[in-house]
């Protein structure tokens, strides 16, 4: 029954102040329909009394309020076995109304279904309020006296019938079907109510015997409400012994008080257990003592709506052991952290579970962007990724361990790691991931310098098997001419002739000597600089003068000379000696290469801040295959000329370093069978007469 809340509050607190709340909610449904029908009652007697009829029953009008006032007065004074004996009055009032015949009342055939309702409502009555068998029974057998009663004085006890057909039944069988239907609802809804009762006990036993015998600290507590159902106060009802144990305290000095100060008393700090009960919807919340150094665990049951235990689970030693461990992880994190290998925990499943990277400016990762993602989400390309999977299956079925090289791309560069897996736990494996890029790459620069040293040593044996032929032809030539000279007999033609291949093999033999001691001097940087003035249009005209007659006869080879500043006195600071040779050199090769055509040697000032020297000629050219290979030092293109020609395949090396030394670098374009053009440019360092004659 539904009741509205500040006026039952109001009602049962003053009519009812001792009485528990189940017996109060009772008396309070008895009341309400007992006020209604005494002021129905009174009502009906007052109007019957004054009005200008005669043929009502007053006495019976009387009956009625008095019964109603007498109901009305044990339900106030909480007498609820004489609010139930009343219903007993209801035959006689049935009687009174329609079966006397001191009354007068309409014929008793016409009146019989108003008092099966009277009496089943008495009967009901009785079935809702009344926890006694006897008195059900006794009120029907008077309840159905009563109707046979009725019916036998209306002559139509075996007879009866309303209208022409049987559709409304017998007074009789129609009360003994609705009460025997009401009474059974009654006898189920007890037998239900019964279990339940049972299993609420039960449960209260079985939680009392929990509390009193667990080894948790419990308490249980009481909310007093106001008649909005507000919390007024929480209140201890009863502590556990292991409660007065853990807080030294005792049940008498508890019970009743107000439950915050306890708690506050007992913890030795602020304990909000109105939060806690009534507005934490979580079933339980971590509590730290600090004055007491304990945690606990705090459990909160409702059984009922205004009864609460609290379980105080103490959790100290696990929390200090939790904090060990994390210590120990952090201790141990910060080892791993030192070590500059990174360490990933990867599931069966390839997800990773945890990771410690020492942070650099390689790697800067954040927690979000691993832990929960697969090997297929951090940029592993897919069959790098599948391989991975395929190791990690490997191990947690093999135990063994699993080596993978990979790249990885980072906004400084593509990295190389070695990346090895081994079983942690069934689920789960170890990854170590090591940055080898510098290992890699020293292997890589090792692997390169031991084939170019191989291919220098090769090249070095070449030239020294080669240099011993071009010394020795020289040399025999030398000697053979200079013995036909001595002997004599010779004409004067052939004693010139004689005299000058004596000659230019003298320089080339000297020319092959110088070479090697260059090599020598670069190899051991023994080149010593002299940065001097000097004056570069001369340079350039001794150099042509030098080389101009060196040009066989026989070939229809041109050779031009530019100065672009003809000032004599034009020059810049430089070693004068390196810059020669090295035009020597170039110009050197270029007679040499060149069958036809023009060989050219100059110079250009560049924007009054740079020299650039120009030696090309049109002679056999340079594949673009061979760009690199000629300055490696004692190669040889294999062409048609290196192949009737002596050579050292060290020259070209020589003039490159020359220039690097005086701040240049060697440049070359080149076209087979049109030419090749060497250029290259040194600083105008402190440059003296720089005038261009322009026409």
């Amino acid at each position: 029954m539904a009741l509205n809340k500040p006026l039952y509050h109001t009602i049962t607190e003053k009519l009812w102040p001792e009485v528990n709340e189940a017996q109060r909610q009772k008396l309070f449904e008895l009341l309400v329909p007992l006020v209604i029908l005494f002021i129905a009652a009174l009502l009906h007697f007052l109007f019957r009394l004054f009005s200008s009829g005669s043929s009502h029953c007053v006495l019976c009008d009387m009956g009625l309020v008095l019964v109603s006032f007498i109901g009305l007065t044990c339900t106030i004074n909480n007498k609820i076995n004489c609010v139930l004996n009343t219903a007993f009055t209801i035959p006689l009032f049935v009687y009174a109304y329609y079966i006397s015949d001191f009354s007068i009342h309409p014929r008793l055939s016409h009146t019989v279904y108003q008092s099966v309702g009277l009496l089943l409502a008495g009967a009901f009555f009785l079935l809702y309020f009344s926890f006694s068998e006897s008195k059900i029974v006794l009120y029907s057998i008077l309840a159905l006296v009563t109707l046979s009663f009725q019916l036998i004085k209306a002559g139509q006890y075996f007879g009866y019938f309303a209208g022409p057909s049987f559709i409304i039944p017998h007074p009789v069988v129609a009360y003994i079907f609705i009460f025997s239907g009401g009474y059974l609802v009654r006898r189920k809804f007890n037998s239900i109510a019964g279990k339940l009762d049972d299993q609420l006990k039960a449960t209260r036993q079985s939680i009392s015997k929990v509390v009193r015998e667990t080894a948790f600290p419990v308490a249980e507590i009481k909310a007093n409400r106001d008649e909005q159902g507000n919390v007024l106060s929480l209140v201890v009802e009863k502590v556990n012994n292991s409660f007065e144990s853990a807080f030294k305290i005792q049940l008498h000095e508890v019970r009743g008080q107000e439950a915050n100060y306890i708690f506050d008393l007992v913890l030795r700090d602020h304990f909000d257990l109105n939060k806690i009960l009534l507005f934490n919807n979580s079933r339980f919340r971590e509590f730290h003592a600090p004055k007491l150094e304990r945690w606990f665990k705090i459990h909160v049951l409702k059984p009922g709506l205004n009864n609460y235990y609290l379980i105080l689970e103490d959790i100290t030693k696990a929390k200090k052991r939790l904090e060990e461990l994390e210590n120990s992880k952090r201790r141990y994190k910060v080892l791993l952290e030192a070590i500059p290998d990174m360490f990933f925990v990867i599931g069966k499943d390839g997800t990773y579970e945890d990771f410690v990277i020492k942070e650099s400016d390689l790697f800067k990762v954040e927690d979000a962007n691993i832990i929960g993602s697969t090997i297929y989400d951090v940029g592993f390309p897919e069959n790098m990724a599948e391989k991975i999977m395929s190791c990690i299956n490997s191990c947690l079925k093999t135990n063994s361990i699993e080596t993978i090289e990979y790249s990885l791309n980072t906004p400084n560069g593509t990295y190389l790691f070695e990346m090895r897996l081994a079983r942690l736990t069934s689920r789960s494996v170890i990854s170590v991931s090591r940055d080898i890029t510098r290992r890699k790459t020293a292997e890589f620069n090792l692997e390169k310098a031991k084939v170019k040293a191989e291919e220098s040593d090769r090249l070095k044996s070449a030239f020294l098997a080669n240099l011993s032929h071009e010394i020795r032809t020289p040399l025999n030539i030398i000697t053979n001419f200079t013995r036909m000279l001595a002997e004599g007999g010779l004409a004067s033609t052939e004693r010139t002739e004689l005299a000058d291949a004596i000659s230019q093999n003298g320089i080339q033999l000297l020319n092959m000597i110088d070479n090697t001691i260059h090599l020598s001097k670069i190899e051991t940087n023994a080149i010593e600089i002299h940065m001097n003035f000097c004056p570069v249009n001369a340079l350039i005209r001794d150099i042509y003068n030098h080389f101009k007659p060196l040009i066989p006869d026989g070939r229809q080879v041109k050779m031009s000379l530019n100065l672009d500043v003809p000032n004599s006195s034009f020059g810049f600071v430089t070693d004068r000696r390196l810059l020669m040779e090295s035009l020597q050199i170039l110009v050197d090769n270029a007679v040499k290469y060149t069958t036809r055509g023009e060989i050219y040697l100059g110079y250009e000032m560049m924007r009054n801040e740079e020299v650039r020297f120009v030696v090309s000629d049109t002679g056999i050219g340079i594949p673009q295959e061979e760009f690199l290979n000629i300055f490696s030092r004692f190669y040889r293109i294999k062409n048609e000329i290196n192949d009737l020609t002596s050579g050292s395949g060290i020259g070209l090396p020589i003039a490159q370093h020359y220039i690097q030394l005086l701040g240049g670098e060697l440049q070359l374009e080149s076209t087979p069978g049109k030419g090749t053009t060497f250029w290259f440019l040194l600083p105008f360092r402190e440059g003296q007469g720089y005038l261009r004659v322009v026409s």
